[in-house]
């Protein structure tokens, strides 16, 4: 098997059955491919469809797994040399798989562990594609103080980084989002897969954290294109309510296991502190809330 494509679904039935559906429309014409989708407890008619479309196989979870656990079950699964991980989200507009494919197989790219596409969104507007991992420095920045330096924030701090036509076609990149990461199988054998204390947030940095550890590398390649719809498998109450607790928690874990606990500790009390006095400023009670759940997720 060439590659395993895997989607995690929560709740997106129609997004989801469109993302199969580009994937059959566009397949590649000379590698072989399996579909793996994983469902995440959903309760809008996901199991009984999609356990009938006998193109793909469905694993369905009692619980929800969040989207680095549920991706490690397929992961698991995939007999695929590459995995592509696809948000429910997105969908191919082309034949991406074979530019993927083709890239990772170049003997001059083996130090390559994940590669990811130009996204648009539906009105074919350029979207975040990844960026730099985060950082302090960055996290500073964020606060207000890159207006002052703005060119050297997008070049080397940006955490999220759109695509313009003057990085050319191919291009390194620190992390890819998750939306869509063709990612190199024994890499992921290698170093271990999405990190499961993370449950919706920054788990695709803190893995390619450690691919870059190890001296891998991620591109993005231009040259391809699909659409990323950018949060719509995120806007359903339950995650709504739970976003900027699960946000805060996962940013602190991140710099925790990345950088240690002072860093977190630090990173988690200026965001604090910032919703703080935005609070004051704009005489905003919302902003007291979400100081109030930053400042909890410090351990």
């Amino acid at each position: 098997m060439d590659i395993s494509v895997i989607i995690v679904n929560y709740n997106t039935l129609e997004l989801t059955k469109k993302s199969i559906d580009s994937l059959f429309e566009f397949k590649p014409k000379d590698l072989t491919f399996e579909v793996l989708v994983v469902d995440n407890a959903s309760a809008d008619g996901s199991k009984s469809h999609f356990e009938k479309d006998n193109r793909i196989t469905y694993f369905y979870s009692e619980e929800n797994l969040g989207f680095g656990r549920a991706n490690n079950l397929a992961i698991e699964k995939a007999k695929g040399k590459y995995v592509f991980l696809l948000n429910s989200d997105a969908y191919l507009i082309e034949d991406s798989m074979s530019v993927f494919y083709e890239f990772m197989e170049k003997p001059e790219n083996k130090n390559v562990a994940c590669c990811g596409a130009n996204m648009i969104d539906a009105s074919g507007n350029n979207v975040t594609v990844g960026g730099h991992l985060p950082t302090v420095k960055e996290s500073f920045a964020r606060l207000g103080f890159a207006v002052f330096f703005l060119p050297y924030y997008r070049k080397h701090l940006a955490g999220g980084m759109k695509h313009y036509p003057e990085k050319g076609t191919r291009y390194e990149i620190e992390y890819i989002l998750g939306a869509d990461m063709f990612l190199r199988k024994s890499v992921l054998d290698e170093t271990g897969a999405f990190d499961p204390d993370f449950f919706l947030y920054y788990e695709e940095s803190e893995m390619t954290f450690r691919f870059r550890k190890r001296g891998y590398k991620s591109y993005i390649l231009a040259n391809t294109t699909l659409v990323h719809l950018e949060g719509s498998s995120s806007k359903t109450p339950e995650l709504k309510m739970k976003k900027e607790k699960v946000f805060s928690e996962c940013r602190y874990l991140y710099f925790e296991k990345c950088h240690g606990k002072a860093s977190a500790r630090l990173v988690t009390l200026l965001f604090g502190i910032q919703s703080v006095v935005l609070g004051i400023l704009k005489f905003d009670k919302t902003r007291f809330l979400k100081a109030r759940i930053i400042f909890n997720t410090m351990r």
